[in-house]
Parts: C-alpha cells; sequence; structure tokens
C-alpha cells in the first residue's frame, strides 16, 4: 500500500501528527454496538505495527482503557522515530460527587504514573484531562493538577477532552490548555458554531474524536436501538449520499472530518488491520468536494439524545471495562 498520509502540525503544540490517528479502546476492551470482542495481544501488536508502517504517527489512549495501555508499551511501537501517543487522566471527574483541589491532584498524578508505567516512557508528550465541568476548568482545581505534573518533567503539554459546547470554551477561555479533543462528524455538528472557530483563532490542537459515531456511520448501524431512530434514518441518508459517490460510509465520514480547516487529526478505531488501511485511503483521497460537503449539511442532528453515545440505551452499546458493564 504505497500511500503517504499526510501530517499535519497539532496548534500550537509545534508537534507533527498524522491527520488520522489510531484510536485505541477496542484494543483495550469491549467497545462499540452490535457483538464486539478484543483481540489477543499478538493480534493487537501487529495492528500496531502495521499503523505505524502505514504513516500513522498518533495514537490516542486511555488508562480506563482497559488493556491498551500496557499493550501499545509492549510493541515497542512508541520507539519509532515521530511517533507519538497521547493518554487520558481524570475520568473520576466523569463520577461526580465532591473532591477536595488536593486529592484531585493526587488521583490525576497516580494516573499519570501508571500510564508512564504501562507505557514504558519517562515524559508523555501530550495527557489530556477526560472530562471535567466548567466549574472545574474555572475554579482552577484542574489547571493547578495539570501544571505540577508538568513542572515535575512527567507531561508536555495539556489538553482536554470535552463534551457539549460550554466545557470546551471554557477550556478556550483559560488559556492553559494546548489541545481539545471533541466529538465532531457528519451527524454531529455541534463543535462547528462556536466552539471549532475559537479553537482556530488561539491556534489549539484539535483532535476529532467520534468520527464514525461510535459504528453508527458504518455497516454497524443497523444495531442501533429503536430509540434512536432519527440517528439511524440520517445514517441511512448519508450512506446512500457515498454510494452515489462512490465510496462507503467510512470513507464518506473520514473525509469529511478532514475537510474541516479546524480538525488536526481524525481518530479512527478500530482492532481491524483493514479498517485502518482503509481509514489511510480515505485521508488519501483528500478533503470532500463542496458540493457533497452541501448535500451532507441536513444530516447534521441536533439532539444531544441521538448523537451522544453518553445518553444512549445501555443494552445497545459494549462498553465494558475490566469485565464489567459500565
Amino acid at each position: 500500500m504505497g500511500v503517504k498520509l499526510p501530517q499535519r502540525i497539532l496548534g500550537r503544540t509545534g508537534l507533527s501528527v498524522s491527520c488520522i490517528g489510531l484510536g485505541t479502546a477496542e484494543i483495550g476492551y469491549t467497545y462499540g454496538i452490535g457483538p464486539r470482542t478484543v483481540p489477543t495481544e499478538e493480534d493487537v501488536i501487529a495492528l500496531l505495527h502495521r499503523a505505524v508502517e502505514l504513516g500513522v504517527t498518533f495514537i490516542d489512549t486511555a488508562r480506563f482503557y482497559g488493556e491498551a495501555e500496557e499493550r501499545i508499551g509492549k510493541s515497542g511501537i512508541l520507539k519509532a522515530e515521530g511517533v507519538l501517543v497521547s493518554t487520558k487522566c481524570g475520568h473520576v471527574l466523569d463520577r461526580g460527587g465532591d473532591m477536595s483541589e488536593a486529592e484531585l491532584a493526587r488521583r490525576l498524578e497516580a494516573e499519570v504514573d501508571e500510564s508512564l508505567r504501562k507505557l514504558k516512557l519517562d515524559e508523555i508528550a501530550l495527557v489530556q484531562v477526560h472530562g471535567g465541568t466548567v466549574e472545574r476548568i474555572r475554579d482552577g482545581s484542574i489547571i493547578c493538577a495539570m501544571q505540577e505534573l508538568k513542572d515535575s518533567g512527567k507531561v508536555r503539554f495539556v489538553g482536554i477532552s470535552t463534551r457539549g459546547e460550554e466545557a470546551p470554551l471554557a477550556a478556550i477561555e483559560s488559556g492553559f490548555f494546548d489541545t481539545l479533543q471533541l466529538a465532531h462528524s457528519i451527524l454531529d455538528r455541534r463543535m462547528v458554531v462556536r466552539v471549532l472557530p475559537e479553537a482556530q483563532k488561539k491556534n489549539i490542537g484539535v483532535i476529532n474524536r467520534s468520527v464514525l459515531l461510535k459504528g453508527a456511520l458504518t455497516s454497524a448501524s443497523k444495531y442501533l436501538s429503536p430509540e434512536l431512530a432519527p440517528l439511524k434514518q440520517a445514517s441511512d441518508k448519508a450512506g446512500r449520499i457515498a454510494a452515489e459517490c462512490g465510496m462507503d460510509l467510512p470513507e464518506l465520514a473520514v473525509r469529511f472530518a478532514l475537510s474541516n480547516p479546524s480538525v488536526h487529526t481524525v481518530l479512527v478505531g478500530s482492532n481491524k488491520v483493514k479498517n485502518i488501511e482503509s481509514a489511510v485511503r480515505s485521508a488519501a483521497a483528500g478533503p470532500l468536494p463542496e458540493d457533497i460537503l452541501e448535500r451532507l449539511l441536513p444530516l447534521a442532528i441536533e439532539d444531544a439524545m441521538q448523537i451522544d453515545p453518553k445518553y444512549w440505551p445501555a443494552d445497545m452499546v459494549s462498553d465494558a471495562k475490566d469485565g464489567k458493564k459500565v
């Protein structure tokens, strides 16, 4: 496969990253809609090496992605020139409850220390805070804790992975975070009006997750619950447009995300080599023409209950960590 994957500069970090990044939830635990299995360690390591061979230099992971960090560390790919990994800490922030600033700092440091051990690194180029309310961002508790980790030399740059509009806007306003990880897809364009333009204005790196919307923009859409009928209908329409344009739905979705100049890298999460190869070919085909982008505009859905997997029926989604349904 002689495709050269384009590289982009991740905003003000100055880091060079592939325009397709590898999302690693699926290599660590069961994740997505429909029947899912976790591949063997041998298969995962082979996939990681193939991704790097294809030019993927940005690996997105998290401490809470089951075995993902450990498998990445064992693979040895982080020793390859130009390859960098970004992990996440702060999953505790999603669980709510009161926590002192000192306790939050202690927990974040413990998570980063564990990530360093599993990834076999002395420093992590980019650590993203997973979640965090507007209040937590503005009260400075997250920022102080992450600044301490930067000062210690364990973390080089700090990003944040958020939901909705207000949290990323607060993160941008703070001036602290170097990157934002946001959901953005053919069907979910809530970030386009306010968040992405502000991020671009401040030269903040943008990591685009959920480009395939947890499988809703693939053939797995057949597993969507009846409660998500509007989502299924929009996905089907996108699929028809893709077919009319001579491509499959995942290619349309990847090229759509890459068409936004505010986006620096598009995460494709899969534990199958063929899907990574397909995403790389899609990137090589370039952004979508304006006429196709125009045809996709009416498919955007505003209802968070439809486009945010957080609100999807639990029995439809494989999202098990440590053998438990969450």
